[in-house]
């Protein structure tokens, strides 16, 4: 699928005027596909969604239904157009209350979709009003493994919750081997498998059941299956899930395991923050810019932050941060010293490093982190920025300039 947009429509006379627009915008002639949510449901198992999708609703015996199961599947970052030949008051708003930007009544025109796309991408939808708000989806991966990743997705949750005040969740995908429940000394959940397995099952009384509360502002979510068993885990849930859960908290960590990058694109594609940590090693290199690229191929829209990791004890670098930042074309952002007693001290309390140690070093890093990913320090212009992503490359070929914020 095309990364800005796409549209799903289920006649030929639509899709000759919507091919049209998008020839103007510049886009090309299969970002426009005979088919309707079945088509792009379809597509949404191999590939993460577009910015902006346009869907078309006709002969969907329940469309309301059906617009609210793909609104929780892309994710808070995509915007919706449901479309269809109904002109029915109660559907248009049955259809904006299940999350879609707007409601178009065929037939269509290239300056009603201009118009209506514009409005979608900016986040608005159609009664004028702005997206609810979202929590952040902080997205860690360990770029190779062994280096501490699950430890400080773990720490930085906890300071957020603790230190920051914030509601924070923790989702530890690693349901065979995740570490989370051990380090912060409780018992692993039950039923987040159950949760991961089954996207039409998912509400907030079987996402209550599986999570475990550490204190006040943290709950977390995780698990210990048995390793003799082969786990799937659904897309599908994972943003249902999270779409569950984005009332209820202003942070959710995610700490996915590496090997589950290929299988978890929506996931990926829709984050608002993804943390790559790494050790400073031609490896290392090699894999984060190979990660790097991959999420540049999604469309990703996330920022991503850099973390570098001492590789042990009193060993230094293999490479330095010049060479590191030439060849995997991305500058360090954060560097976690070593400090091999601390963590050993806190993995031996079943606690969290800025409980046993809230002046080392290491815990002033992960202090930093959080307040980077959570912390509200983001400019109108920053904002302004990623509202109006799309319109540039909307109107690119008609010369317009996006409306100022």
């Amino acid at each position: 699928m095309h990364n800005e947009f796409m549209a799903f429509v289920s006649d030929e006379k639509t899709a000759d005027t919507v091919r049209t627009w998008a020839d103007r915008q510049g886009f090309p002639a299969d970002t426009v596909q005979i088919g309707g949510p079945e088509l792009f449901t379809t597509l949404l198992e191999s590939d993460a969604p577009p910015k902006l999708v346009l869907i078309d609703f006709d002969n969907q015996e329940q469309p309301v239904q059906i617009a609210a199961r793909i609104v929780s599947l892309c994710g808070s970052t995509v915007r919706v157009v449901a479309l269809g030949t109904a002109n029915d008051v109660p559907l248009f708003r049955d259809m904006l209350s299940a999350g879609v930007s707007d409601y178009l009544v065929k037939p269509l025109t290239p300056e009603l979709l201009t118009q209506t796309m514009m409005a979608a991408t900016r986040g608005q939808n159609a009664n004028g009003a702005g997206p609810a708000k979202d929590c952040k989806n902080i997205v860690v991966i360990g770029v190779r493994g062994g280096v501490g990743a699950s430890t400080l997705a773990t720490n930085t949750a906890w300071i957020i919750a603790h230190e920051m005040k914030k509601k924070c969740a923790l989702l530890d995908l690693d349901l065979q081997y995740g570490t989370s429940a051990l380090a912060l000394d409780i018992e692993p959940g039950h039923g987040l498998r159950d949760v991961l397995s089954s996207p039409q099952r998912v509400d907030s009384l079987m996402i209550a059941g599986a999570m475990i509360t550490e204190g006040e502002n943290f709950s977390i979510l995780s698990a210990e299956e048995s390793i003799e068993e082969v786990i799937h885990i659904d897309p599908n849930a994972i943003m249902a899930l999270l779409k569950e859960m984005r009332t209820g908290y202003q942070a959710v960590v995610i700490d996915l395991p590496r090997h589950m990058v290929a299988t978890q694109k929506r996931l990926l594609a829709t984050a608002h923050e993804i943390v790559l940590i790494t050790e400073m090693s031609l490896v290392g290199i090699r894999d984060t810019l190979r990660l790097r690229s991959t999420l540049k191929g999604l469309g990703s829209t996330a920022r991503i932050t850099q973390i570098t990791t001492k590789i042990g004890p009193n060993r230094p670098a293999a490479v330095d941060e010049p060479t590191f930042t030439k060849g995997a074309q991305a500058k360090i952002d954060f560097t976690v010293p070593d400090d091999h007693k601390t963590l050993v001290t806190a993995s031996n309390a079943g606690k969290m490093l800025g409980a046993v140690a809230p002046n080392a070093s290491i815990t002033k890093v992960l202090r930093d982190l959080a307040k980077h990913l959570v912390g509200d320090k983001e400019t109108k212009g920053q904002q302004a920025k990623s509202s109006f992503g799309l319109l540039g490359s909307l109107f690119k070929s008609g010369g317009k300039e996006a409306p100022k914020a």
